[in-house]
């Protein structure tokens, strides 16, 4: 019979190391994650373990590899073409369609009398007069 601690410091039958995990399971995918779910996954996890941002080196070594496995084998996402926005300054030097511009002889006001302006009552009532006719 065995002592308990003498099968604890037996090494597995594999080789001594465990397997390694596949890139799916470093990054915390399933099995059936897109390319996007993928990359922020990827994006957020090295921005954890980056040794620059206080992670581990080994850590960010084992996310980076993942996705350098992974990335190749997971098809781009399909996106429709975006248009360019247009610039501003497009508007200047195309010409206005479908505006309607309204233009209408203006009769003229009679001048005052000589020496004399008229009072903005006067201008009023010539304004009133003419929108009234």
């Amino acid at each position: 019979m065995q002592d308990a601690d003498s099968e604890r410091l037996t090494p597995p039958s594999s080789g001594g190391l465990p397997p390694a995990p596949g890139p799916r399971a470093v990054l915390g995918l399933t099995s059936d994650a897109t390319r996007g779910e993928a990359q922020r996954a990827f994006r957020r996890l090295a921005k954890q373990t980056h040794p620059d941002a206080g992670g581990d080196a080994a850590a960010f070594r084992a996310v980076a590899g993942a996705w350098a496995e992974l990335a190749p084998l997971l098809p781009a996402e399909r996106r429709p073409p975006r248009r360019p926005w247009p610039s501003p300054h497009v508007g200047a030097y195309r010409p206005v369609a479908g505006r309607i511009v309204w233009a209408e002889e203006r009769r003229r006001p009679e001048p005052p009398a000589p020496g004399r302006r008229p009072g903005f009552a006067a201008v009023l009532d010539a304004e009133l007069a003419r929108l009234a006719a």
